[in-house]
C-alpha cells in the first residue's frame, strides 16, 4: 500500500474495551495505595494461579485477566471466567496479602465486592478443606514456604540442594532446595524444610551455591537448522564478502542440480539495491546455468538468479502478491528480489528434506545449552514453513527436547484456505511435546526495504508509508476466525500504523466472539503509537519484543534507520512503557534475524539498551552503559527482574503455559536451569557473560556443559 494509509474506524460500538460478563463470577477492582506503586503483580499472579487450580469451568476455560486501564491510571482489575466461588477468590487474594504482609487497598469502585465481602472470605477458604489457607504473619519471607499438599514419604527422583533459587513465582520468591517426582517439582524451599525430601531421595545434586533459574520460553524464533541450507552468509561484513562466499560454495559443488543459501543483507549493497535487495545479475556471473536462490537474514526478501526464476515460473509479467513485491526493472524485466509476501512463491523451490529432523536435533541441542526449554515457533513470511513432521518424527523417537508451541500462517489473498489449513494442523498437532497454538497473520513487512507500514511518510521517501496485504475488515474477521477456532492471533507488526491495525482486530475479535479467551500477541514493535500502549493492556494483548535490537547497531542504524524515520528513530522499540501500562511484556530472538538468540545477551539489552558486544560490527566494547555512542531511548530500560519474567512467567502465560512451567513451584513441571552466576546481582555489562551449565526439561538433563565440553575436545 502506498500513499496515505486508509481511514478507518476503530470497532467501538460495544464500547472501548468492554468484556462479556455472562460467565463471570467474580470481579475485584484494586486501587492504587501507595502513591503511584499499584497493587503488587505478585498478588494478582497468585490469585490467578489459585483460581486456576481450583475454579470448574462451564465449560469454558479457566481464564483469569489482569487489565490496567493504563499507565498509572489508578487501578487494576481481576476477573476470573468459570464458576469460582467470590469468598474463596477473596480469601486467595486476603491469604496473599497477608504472607507479603500488604495493606489491604480500599474497595470504592462501583463494581467492587464489599470490604466486609472480602475480609469474610479468608474464613470461607480456611474451612475448605485442601485449598491451603497460609496464616497471616506481621512479616514476609524471603524463602519460598514447602507445600502441605506434597508427599514427603514417597521418594522423590532427585534433590537439588545448595542453589540460589529464583523461583519467578507470584511472590518473587527465593529458595534453596528443590526435589522433583516423576518430572514434576514436590517441593521448593528451605534446605531445612527440604531435609524429608532429600532423606529419601534417590539422587541428592549438590549445586555448591550455583544460580538456578526456570527454563527460558522463547517467545518467537524460527525452526532453522544449517543442514536446511548449503550455505549461510550471516555474519559476513561486505558485499564482497558475501558474493565470495557464494562463488566458493558454488564452484565447490558442481555436482549439485541447484544451490540454496541464507543470510544477504541488503544494506550492504550499494545505490538501490540497499532498498531492492541486490540484482540478480550478481548471482548469473556466479551461476549461469543452474539455478541460485538465497534468502534475505531477516526472512522477508528472497534473492535469486535468472535460472530460479525461471525455476519457479516467474516472469515480468508475474503480478505481485498483496502486500509483497516482485521488483522489476523500469523497462520491466525483472531485477532480482521478491519481497514479503511474493516469497510465498518460492515454496516450491527444491530444499533438503533429507535430514530435517537430525537438523532440528540440532538446532534444539544448540536451544538447550542457551537454557531455553519451551519454544514458540511461527512460519515466516514465504519463508520456510514450520517443519512440523520433523517436531514429530524427535517426539515419535522420544528425542524431543523442547516443548514446541507453534502456528500456521494466514493470509489476506487466500484466508479461508489458510484457515482450513491451520485448523488441519491445530487437529494434527496437540500433544503436550508438540501443539499447534496460533494463526499467525503479516500485517506489514520490515524496516529494511521501508515496507513496514507507518502513520507518516519516511523521511527519506516522503511518498512511502509502506506496506500492507489487508484492509481493516477482512484482518478483523481473519483475527476473528482465529480466536474463534481456539487459537490465538499471533500478529507481525514493526511500524507503528501495523500496530494499530493488528490492536483494532484483535479488539473487534474480543466483541464478537463468545467467550474469546485467546491470549493474542502482536510482536516487534519497532514503533509504537504513544496512545496504543494502554490499550495493549486494555484487550489483553501479549507485546512480544526483540530486545535484541534494542539498541543503535553501529553501521545499520545510521544507514538506515535514522534516514528512514528521521527523530522517530530516537524512539524506537518500547519496552518499559508497556511494562508500567501492565502489558504482558514477552522476549524473543526471531533467530535466525537474530544469528545469535543467547537470552542472556537480550537480557542486557532490555537492561542497558546499549550495545552488548562490539566485535560483529568491528567496533570496541562499550564500558559504561550510558555511553552514547548506540544508547537507544534510555528511558525504555527495564529491570533486570523483569527481563527474566519476559523469558519466564510472563512468556509462559502468553503460551498458556502457566499451569505448566514458567515457575519453579510446586504442581509444575520440573523444568531449570543452572547457570554461573547470580544473574540479578550480576552488573549490567556483565550479564551477557552468564554461562549455562546445565537444562532440565521435565527433570531430565538435556543439557550438560561438561559433557558439552568434552565431546568438543
Amino acid at each position: 500500500m502506498q500513499g496515505n494509509p486508509p481511514a478507518r474506524t476503530r470497532p467501538r460500538e460495544a464500547g472501548y474495551g468492554r468484556r462479556r460478563t455472562s460467565t463471570l463470577c467474580a470481579a475485584i477492582q484494586m486501587h492504587h495505595y501507595s502513591g503511584k506503586t499499584p497493587l503488587g503483580d505478585h498478588v494478582f499472579a497468585e490469585a490467578r494461579s489459585w483460581a486456576t487450580r481450583v475454579a470448574r469451568p462451564d465449560p469454558q476455560r479457566v481464564r483469569s485477566r489482569v487489565v490496567t486501564g493504563g499507565m498509572h491510571t489508578g487501578h487494576r482489575s481481576l476477573a476470573v471466567v468459570g464458576r469460582v466461588p467470590v469468598a474463596m477468590l477473596c480469601a486467595a487474594l486476603w491469604s496473599s496479602l497477608c504472607r507479603r504482609n500488604e495493606r489491604i487497598p480500599p474497595m470504592n469502585h462501583p463494581v467492587c465486592l464489599s470490604r466486609r465481602t472480602f475480609l469474610a472470605g479468608s474464613a470461607a477458604l480456611a474451612a475448605t478443606a485442601g485449598l491451603g489457607l497460609f496464616g497471616c504473619s506481621t512479616a514476609g519471607t524471603d524463602t519460598a514456604a514447602p507445600s502441605a499438599a506434597s508427599n514427603a514419604d514417597e521418594p522423590v527422583n532427585a534433590y537439588y540442594e545448595n542453589a540460589v533459587i529464583y523461583t519467578v513465582d507470584g511472590q518473587d520468591r527465593m529458595a534453596e532446595a528443590l526435589a522433583v517426582r516423576d518430572g514434576k517439582i514436590v517441593f521448593v524451599g528451605s534446605s531445612s524444610d527440604g531435609q524429608r525430601y532429600k532423606d529419601t531421595a534417590q539422587n541428592v545434586v549438590d549445586l555448591q551455591g550455583r544460580f538456578v533459574l526456570p527454563g527460558l520460553i522463547e517467545g518467537h524464533i524460527h525452526s532453522g537448522s544449517p543442514d536446511f541450507f548449503d550455505f549461510s552468509l550471516i555474519g559476513l561484513p561486505t558485499a564482497d564478502d558475501e558474493l565470495a562466499a557464494i562463488k566458493e560454495y558454488v564452484d565447490a559443488h558442481p555436482e549439485k542440480d541447484t544451490y540454496l543459501g541464507f543470510g544477504y543483507m541488503a544494506s550492504l549493497y550499494p545505490g538501490e539495491e540497499l532498498e531492492r535487495g541486490p540484482k540478480k545479475e550478481r548471482l548469473d556471473e556466479i551461476s549461469p546455468d543452474k539455478p541460485l536462490l538465497v534468502y534475505s537474514f531477516d526472512g522477508h526478501g528472497a534473492w535469486l538468479n535468472s535460472k530460479a526464476f525461471e525455476l519457479l515460473g516467474i516472469t515480468p509479467d508475474t503480478p505481485s502478491t498483496p502486500g509483497g513485491e516482485i521488483y522489476k526493472n523500469e523497462d520491466g524485466s525483472l531485477w532480482g528480489t521478491l519481497a514479503d509476501s511474493a516469497m510465498s512463491m518460492t515454496s516450491k523451490y527444491p530444499v533438503n528434506q533429507e535430514n530435517v529432523a537430525d537438523g532440528l536435533a540440532t538446532f534444539l541441542q544448540g536451544l538447550n545449552a542457551l537454557g531455553y526449554t519451551s519454544i514458540f515457533t511461527p512460519p515466516g513470511n514465504g519463508f520456510f514453513p514450520v517443519p512440523y513432521e520433523g517436531y514429530q518424527t524427535l517426539a515419535d523417537r522420544e528425542e524431543l527436547t523442547m516443548r514446541v508451541r507453534g502456528a500456521g500462517i494466514v493470509t489476506s489473498w487466500q484466508t479461508d484456505e489458510d484457515l482450513a489449513k491451520l485448523e488441519e494442523l491445530r487437529k494434527k498437532y496437540d500433544s503436550d511435546a508438540l501443539k499447534v497454538i496460533a494463526g499467525k497473520i503479516f500485517v506489514d513487512g520490515v524496516m529494511d526495504n521501508e515496507s513496514a507500514l507507518l502513520s507518516e511518510p519516511y523521511a527519506d521517501n516522503p511518498s512511502n508509508y509502506g506496506e500492507t496485504g489487508w484492509e481493516q475488515d477482512p484482518l478483523n474477521q481473519a483475527a476473528a476466525a482465529i480466536n474463534r477456532a481456539g487459537m490465538l492471533a499471533h500478529i507481525h507488526a514493526i511500524g507503528d500504523e501495523a500496530v494499530t491495525m493488528g490492536l483494532d482486530a484483535i479488539e473487534y475479535a474480543e466483541q464478537n466472539v463468545p467467550n474469546d479467551d485467546e491470549r493474542n500477541a502482536i510482536t516487534h514493535l519497532q514503533l509504537v503509537k504513544e496512545d496504543d500502549v494502554p490499550r495493549f493492556a486494555e484487550l489483553e494483548v501479549t507485546a512480544v519484543a526483540d530486545p535484541y535490537w534494542h539498541f543503535k547497531e553501529p553501521h545499520y542504524w545510521e544507514s538506515k534507520e535514522s534516514p528512514a524515520l528521521g527523530e522517530r528513530a530516537e524512539k524506537m522499540y518500547p519496552m518499559k512503557s508497556f511494562v508500567d501500562a501492565g502489558v504482558t511484556l514477552v522476549s524473543a530472538s526471531d533467530f535466525p534475524v537474530t544469528s545469535n538468540p543467547n537470552p542472556f545477551y537480550a537480557m542486557q539489552f532490555g537492561v542497558t539498551r546499549n550495545l552488548v558486544d562490539g566485535k560483529p560490527y568491528d567496533v570496541p566494547d562499550i564500558t559504561d552503559m550510558d555511553d552514547p555512542a548506540y544508547l537507544l531511548w534510555p528511558e525504555e530500560r527495564v529491570d533486570i527482574k523483569r527481563m527474566i519474567r519476559s523469558f519466564t512467567a510472563d512468556a509462559a502465560w502468553a503460551l498458556s503455559l502457566d499451569g505448566e512451567t514458567g515457575s519453579l513451584e510446586e504442581g509444575k513441571a520440573a523444568d531449570f536451569i543452572v547457570v554461573d552466576q547470580n544473574v540479578l546481582d550480576a552488573k549490567p555489562l556483565d550479564i551477557k557473560n552468564t554461562k549455562v551449565l546445565a537444562t532440565y526439561l521435565r527433570g531430565e538433563k538435556v543439557f550438560d556443559a561438561e559433557e558439552a565440553a568434552k565431546q568438543q575436545s
